[in-house]
């Protein structure tokens, strides 16, 4: 028997159990929304704040996938700011690190003439110097917040309020986060939880892409689709986890806002 739930211990808790309610990996659902709000508290409250500023500077600028999050309505200017701020870092790390001619030995000469991979010694200064310094405030703000929601999933598989039947009706962990969470089980109580959380969600997926490929059969095509004809996306969805956000998808957040 579980313990109770004390959720003032688990303030991700009612945020997991929402998220099973919706379709997808309820973690994935979870961390997009993080993400858009963090930046949305970039853009909208801190867009001039000096340490926002130079942790942004030292990262070389957001990483591609979230970067292209900032796109939303309204937003233009303080984009503008934001990366005018990285642009003025980029120019500063050129003028510091000039690139001249310097003396090479022929043995030196000789390697880069077989290897044009095999950049100069300033010219590697000036790669390294022009790479993230730190990781992507995003993509650290993400780190943790998933460490944090697969904590609290794990801890409340069982026992009152437990998170387990929940799991089980919903579309579940996409692989990368089922494969992280059952790596964080702290037993092997909790891992056969998980295990049979991901097999019933698994199982009715695999019936559910039976069934359309059944319905697909030039036979069997007077037969309407029903709950299964999405299933080819789930199961993308299910093993890869979700589809790259387009621009416009960041945008609901921003939207809103009076």
């Amino acid at each position: 028997m579980g313990k109770p739930v004390q959720l003032g211990a688990a303030p991700y808790y009612h945020e997991i159990r929402e998220a099973f309610g919706q379709p997808g990996c309820p973690l994935c659902r979870l961390l997009a929304r993080s993400a858009d709000r963090y930046l949305d508290a970039v853009l909208w409250e801190q867009v001039n704040d000096i340490g926002v500023r130079s942790e942004l500077n030292q990262a070389r600028g957001y990483c591609p996938q979230h970067g292209w999050l900032l796109v939303r309505a309204g937003a233009a200017l303080g984009v503008a700011i934001l990366t005018r701020g990285v642009v003025k870092t980029l120019l500063d790390v050129l003028a510091s690190n000039p690139i001249q001619d310097e003396a090479e030995s022929v043995f030196q000469s000789l390697r880069r003439s077989l290897d044009r991979d095999l950049a100069s010694r300033p010219a590697a200064r000036l790669v390294a110097e022009l790479s993230p310094q730190r990781p992507c405030p995003v993509c650290s703000l993400l780190e943790s917040k998933e460490e944090d929601y697969i904590s609290t999933l794990v801890a409340h598989l069982d026992g009152p309020g437990s998170l387990a039947d929940a799991y089980r009706t919903s579309d579940g962990l996409c692989l990368p986060h089922f494969r992280r969470t059952l790596a964080r089980a702290p037993s092997g109580a909790e891992a056969r939880l998980l295990s049979a959380a991901q097999q019933a969600v698994w199982q009715r997926l695999h019936d559910d892409l039976g069934e359309f490929i059944r319905k697909s059969d030039y036979r069997f095509r007077g037969e309407p689709f029903g709950d299964e004809k999405d299933a080819w996306l789930r199961a993308l969805e299910a093993i890869s986890g979700p589809p790259p956000r387009s621009r416009s998808e960041g945008h609901s957040l921003t939207e809103s806002r009076s």
